[in-house]
């Protein structure tokens, strides 16, 4: 059985975050990251595994305010060929949650390993694998998953349609609260229609980034897109803006992609970790 990673809850006034690891990337080549990057730019500074591979961790948060549940992207969902990711549910398990407990789904944007646990089943078959919430998905990703060639039009097909289907799905169109202190937040570029999650509590302020980052190395060179990137230019401007801004006000930042549990700041040397 594959290990689950645990990590201590950040609280921010009412606000509790979690994150919950789907668990690991274990096979990402270094120069799908770094393409707008000279080797000799990042080699010295990015450890690669036996197989010479970029290790990406996949942590989703439980937030948890008032009586609400709130999940913040579903992983890649049980994959029997992948045993190193998947590993959503028994994460929420190990901190009391299950399926039934979560009340709202924020799903960033359309990517297999972001939404790949938003229903069970396939086909007509599939049903939400939440079965009492609601999910949010950026409007411009879902008008633009459905254009006939788009790449995400499969993913947007086998685990979005079903959501609207059974008509579980809200679109964000600019920033929209979804519950106290809990605001969607607009970040695009990596996808049309990508989105952050800001959290506040007086002046205390976090914000979940999504794939706007997938590597420290992003924080101090922001004009590094990975090919993953929809629309590169405008997420290199995005990722700029969100740096100085975390960087100004002195946020928290939440990832997806970096190194378990994916919290930190960004100060003037970088991003500085802060354990969980």
């Amino acid at each position: 059985m594959a290990i689950v990673h645990r990590a201590s809850p950040l609280r921010i006034g009412p606000l509790t975050i979690q994150p919950v690891s789907d668990g690991a990337i274990l096979q990402m080549p270094p120069a799908s990251i770094f393409k707008d990057a000279a080797s000799e730019e990042w080699q010295p500074h990015v450890p690669l595994n036996a197989h010479g591979n970029i290790e990406l961790a996949l942590t989703c948060l439980l937030v948890r305010v008032g009586d609400r549940r709130i999940l913040v992207d579903t992983g890649f969902g049980p994959r029997p060929d992948r045993p190193e990711v998947g590993l959503l549910a028994q994460s929420l398990a190990e901190v009391g949650v299950s399926a039934e407990d979560v009340d709202t789904v924020v799903l960033s944007h359309p990517h297999g390993d972001h939404v790949g646990g938003t229903v069970l089943g396939a086909g007509e078959a599939a049903t939400p694998a939440y079965p009492k919430a609601r999910y949010w998905l950026g409007k411009a990703d879902w008008e633009h998953g459905r254009q006939p060639g788009a790449p995400v039009v499969e993913v947007v097909q086998e685990k979005i349609a079903p959501l609207h289907a059974a008509q579980r799905l809200d679109l964000a169109d600019g920033e929209q609260e979804i519950a106290p202190g809990v605001r969607l937040l607009p970040l695009p570029g990596h996808t049309p229609g990508h989105m952050g999650v800001a959290f506040t509590a007086g002046q205390e302020t976090a914000v979940y980034v999504g794939d706007l980052v997938h590597h420290a190395l992003q924080i101090d060179h922001p004009e590094w897109s990975p090919v993953f990137d929809s629309l590169p230019q405008l997420s290199r401007e995005t990722r700029q803006a969100l740096v100085e801004r975390a960087r100004r006000e002195g946020a928290l930042v939440l990832s997806y992609h970096l190194p378990f549990p994916g919290i930190g700041r960004i100060t003037n040397a970088g991003w500085e970790a802060v354990a969980g």
